[in-house]
């Protein structure tokens, strides 16, 4: 057994990003609140750009704020702008930094007869009230962001209209591609037409930095901007007036999701750096579970996204393995 080294506890983030008043977001012409949707009478795709999938994820929150607040519409089709889970995001606070949803994932329950069965969560409830709205749109970008300081990544299912979407955008250049099964549920871009193998609708999650850290917003903001040129939302110009300099990096690294690792106990700690996509050879070893040795299952096994203190039968991380170009 190769070892990297003791096991080390994962950092503290500063919070460089304000939380802002999303009350004077909150009606909207869709009837749904605080999901604007603006058509633009001429033929085209339904675009959405989404934020606050998680309530402590500010970085999208922004950027949807900053697209209202521009007043972006469309040059073709329609654009919907909107926060997700606010009631989760009107639990963040200095004390409650971990405040991702209120009474479950908001991004693990996208089935239809998991979103009908669940009468009590308020995260069911409200994507009952977006469904119709999800249901109609063509390309979609989901803003996230990471517990730990991580590079830019998309993820993204592996269907061919999917990645070249992720391609054609290249902001950010990483790709993470899921697998066909989920341990703890279909995210919002798995949901119906979004994951049929012969559709035509692509969505897109990007992960955009450390949950708190202006870089993240900045990055976020790149991402959309070029995401509503690609889409043809916005043309070039537009692009260039809202986001100078913006342009998709030459080379994509793919990565794609092998297999999860859950957590057997409440104190699973890395001996690597939390900022995830190390490499590791065959039998390294990657963390403690407790006392037990986490180690790699395969050379070249890629470590990823690695979840702030996991509990007992909680995924930790994932593996993953390149995939060529």
């Amino acid at each position: 057994m190769k070892v990297s080294g003791p096991p080390a506890s994962p950092p503290d983030y500063p919070v460089e990003v304000e939380r802002a008043d999303l009350e004077p977001y909150r009606r909207t012409d869709s009837g749904i609140d605080y999901v604007h949707s603006f058509d633009s009478g001429r033929a085209g795709a339904h675009v959405m750009v989404n934020a606050l999938t998680h309530g402590n994820e500010l970085c999208g929150m922004v950027v949807v704020k900053r697209l209202l607040d521009a007043g972006v519409r469309p040059r073709a089709g329609r654009l919907t702008l909107s926060f997700a889970n606010v009631a989760a995001y009107d639990r963040f606070g200095p004390d409650t930094l971990d405040a991702r949803f209120a009474d479950r994932d908001f991004n693990r329950l996208w089935r239809d007869d998991w979103i009908d069965a669940d009468t009590q969560s308020i995260e069911a409830a409200r994507a009952r009230q977006m469904r119709p709205v999800v249901a109609g749109v063509d390309r979609m970008l989901d803003l996230h962001s990471t517990w730990h300081a991580l590079a830019p990544f998309f993820v993204l299912a592996a269907l061919p209209r999917t990645r070249a979407l992720a391609d054609e955008l290249a902001v950010p250049a990483r790709q993470l591609f899921l697998p066909e099964a989920w341990h703890d549920g279909p995210h919002l871009i798995d949901y119906g037409a979004f994951r049929a193998p012969a559709g035509s609708a692509a969505a897109l999650i990007a992960e955009c930095g450390q949950h708190f850290a202006q870089r993240s917003v900045d990055q976020a903001w790149r991402t959309a901007i070029r995401f509503l040129q690609v889409t043809g939302v916005i043309d070039a110009d537009r692009a260039t007036a809202l986001c100078p300099g913006l342009a998709p990096a030459q080379s994509i690294e793919r990565i794609e999701i092998v297999q999860p690792v859950i957590a057997a106990t409440d104190h699973l700690r890395l001996t690597g750096s939390y900022a995830g996509f190390t490499r590791y050879a065959q039998g390294e070893l990657a963390a403690l579970d407790g006392a037990q040795p986490v180690l790699a299952p395969f050379d070249g096994a890629v470590l990823l996204a690695p979840r702030p203190n996991p509990k007992a039968g909680q995924q930790a991380f994932s593996w993953g393995r390149d995939l060529p170009a």
